[in-house]
Parts: structure tokens; sequence; C-alpha cells
């Protein structure tokens, strides 16, 4: 994201294997008649596209200007929609509905959107209030300055900031486990989660559910080429291709071994009211002023999860680490490390209990990585500890 002044009015550099896609979605979008749709739903007032645009990894994001300043943010989808992606536009627009409704964490206003191609404006949109600021990971030069780091200085505001957001989330719970869906009355009802199914009454059902469709995101080929070597290197042997064995071997491990342990992953949330938790509470996706103040929340997409899936909010120094930095008994090796997870808690009972409980970090943590991006050797030292094994 940028910092949208009058000043400035020089398009982001977009990444390079992107740029397709943008202009693919730029060249499809009828500009003119989104800005007219605008028009009508501000009293008919003129507004304006500003020309900077941003790539947010699935969209493209400019401003739209009225004639008397006001702004507002509107947020094309770049891929063509499908029933896919209709139904997650349509849940992160009921999310949004729903946090603000029910809680006072800074989410910005829909003003309006779609949820597919076919109509005048030609791509699916969502026009939104705008948030005057950034994201917090673009502040003070950006990732390739700080690495994503706060300034010591802003740390303390803005980690209480972003713990005070999850504990609000905390507060929101529901008798199922699934996706969140507005009903035409206003209220609200949970339906089943894309690739898994649901609702589910329990969370072993869940767990059961979700190893029965786990789909690691990287073939075992291109996990050999990543670790140096590709299937030449793997026969060539050494502890390269040990290694690459090793973590092949986990990821077919771990969907089977969280069925087998699906009764004993919630041993004591089992039932429900289940949380909705925010999966991605990072700094790419908080808006701040220049003093690192929230002055908003962006890109939802949540649903209603067991409590053993509550991480650590991201935008937090890391707690989980790779798996050598752990001992026998999962105890970071690192004493700072330990200490900050016990400084580390909520407003809500429930919520510390679930953050406090080392297995249960470990276990979100792993089904987020393999559920979104992937991880290594982790996985399968992580599951024989949990069902009471050891590594040999």
């Amino acid at each position: 994201m940028i910092i949208w002044t009058p000043r400035h009015k020089t398009r982001l550099a977009i990444p390079q294997n992107c740029w397709r896609q943008v202009h693919e979605c730029v060249a499809r979008t009828n500009w003119l008649e989104l800005c007219l749709h605008a028009s009508k739903l501000n009293h008919g007032m003129p507004c304006v596209m500003l020309p900077d645009m941003n790539n947010r990894l699935h969209h493209v994001v400019r401003v739209l200007e009225f004639e008397d300043g006001t702004r507002w943010f509107a947020r094309v989808q770049m891929a063509k929609s499908t029933d896919a992606t209709a139904r997650a536009l349509q849940s992160e627009v009921d999310v949004m509905t729903l946090v603000r409704e029910r809680t006072r964490i800074p989410v910005p206003r829909v003003f309006s959107y779609k949820i597919y191609d076919e109509h005048l404006i030609g791509a699916a949109f969502m026009l939104t209030e705008f948030l005057p600021g950034n994201v917090a990971i673009d502040l003070d030069g950006g990732n390739k300055v700080h690495q994503g780091r706060i300034p010591p200085g802003h740390r303390p505001s803005f980690y209480t900031a972003v713990v005070q957001i999850q504990a609000q989330f905390s507060f929101l719970r529901f008798p199922k486990i699934g996706s969140i869906t507005q009903n035409d009355d206003g209220t609200y009802d949970i339906g089943p989660i894309p690739n898994i199914g649901g609702p589910f009454s329990t969370a072993a059902e869940f767990f059961t559910a979700w190893a029965s469709h786990a789909n690691f995101p990287q073939s075992a080929d291109s996990i050999l080429e990543m670790m140096g070597g590709g299937r030449g290197g793997a026969a060539a042997g050494g502890a390269g291709a040990a290694l690459a064995v090793r973590v092949i071997k986990s990821i077919q491990d771990f969907p089977r071994a969280i069925q087998i342990l699906a009764s004993r992953l919630s041993p004591t949330n089992n039932t429900g009211p289940f949380p909705l938790p925010y999966p991605d509470l990072y700094h790419s996706n908080i808006i701040t002023d220049a003093s690192y103040n929230v002055v908003g929340v962006i890109d939802w997409s949540a649903c209603a999860v067991p409590w053993e899936l509550v991480e650590f909010p991201r935008a937090l120094p890391r707690v989980m680490d790779a798996s050598r930095n752990y001992d026998a008994a999962w105890q970071h090796v690192d004493e700072d490390m330990r200490v900050r997870r016990k400084r580390r808690g909520g407003l809500d009972g429930a919520l510390s209990g679930v953050l406090g409980e080392e297995r249960a970090q470990t276990l979100a943590y792993a089904l987020r990585c393999i559920w979104s991006w992937g991880s290594w050797d982790f996985m399968t030292r992580f599951w024989r500890g949990l069902g009471g094994e050891r590594e040999n």
C-alpha cells in the first residue's frame, strides 16, 4: 500500500510476475463505469479515479476522489470471477460487516461490491471507506529497509493495539465451525469452509475433514529442487538429499497423523462455542499513521475454527521457529523466546489458555503452514510428540 496524497503521483512498482494479471485486470475493468457507480452511491457527486494503483496479491487497488475531496478505495479482483472467488468475496464482506457491528476493531465500511464479472464494470470489485495511512510493513522505507520490524520506539503501542484487536476477536464465538454468512434479515449463520466442507459441530469433525482434504502446495520434485539438486541431487546422496527425503515423508505423514489424532487434538474445547480469529494479523494488513497508530485492518478472510487454531498475531515477534530450536519437551531452546510466550496473553480466559498452551500453538502453526504455503521437516516431529512417540 502507499499513502495516498495529492502530491504522490508516482505509480508504484508492481512485481514482474504480476504484470500480466494486472494488465488484464486493468484492461477488463470499465473504470469510468465504476466512477459513475460510485457517484450514484454518493448522492450523485462527481468523482475521478486517481492515477496511482497498487497490486495486493489478488487485487488491484485504486483511489476514487470526489469533488468535495472525499476518497474511497476501489479494490478490483485481478482474476476472472468463478463460483469459488464469488463465495470468498461474499464471505469477506459478511465478516467485515459482522466485525464492524460487534467489535471496536477499525474495519473499513463497504459501500458497494459485486462478486461476479457479469455487469457493466466488468470485474468483481469492492468500494470501501478510505483509510488515510499506510500498511505498517511499508512505513519508514518498507520491508527492504527494516525487514518488517516495527521501530523500537513504536513497538509498545503498536503491539498493544494488535493484542487488543486479537482479544476482541476472541469474543466473536459461534456454535459451529465454518464460514460466516449473513442472512437476508441481517442475522449470521455458519456455512461450509471452501475445500474442507462443514459446518462442523466439533473440533474432531473439523480435523478429520481437514486431514482428508489437505493438499500440500509443493510437489515432491519442487521440494527436491528448492533444497538443492532435484532428482539427481537426491540420488547422489548427502546431507541435503537426506533432509529432502525426510521433508517429503513428513509432508506425506502429517495429514494421516492428524486424522488418527483428531479426537485428541482438542481435549477441552471439542464442542462450541468456537472463535472467529483473524488468520493473517500481520503488518501488511494493518494500516497505521506515521506514528504506527492503528487506523484500520484490511483484507478480511476468516471463519470460525477450533480454539487450537488460534495463533499469536503474526504482527508480533515470532514465537514458532524451526524444529531444531525446540527441545524434547517442546520448549524453545532460547530463554528469551520462552519469556516472550509467558508474557503474552489476552483479555479472555479461553484466549489466554490456548495461547499459553505450547501444543495448541504448535498445532495451529503446523496446520496453517500445510494449509496455506507449506512447512518442512517440523511436521513429523510435531505429531509424534502429540501421539506420545519419540524420534529415533
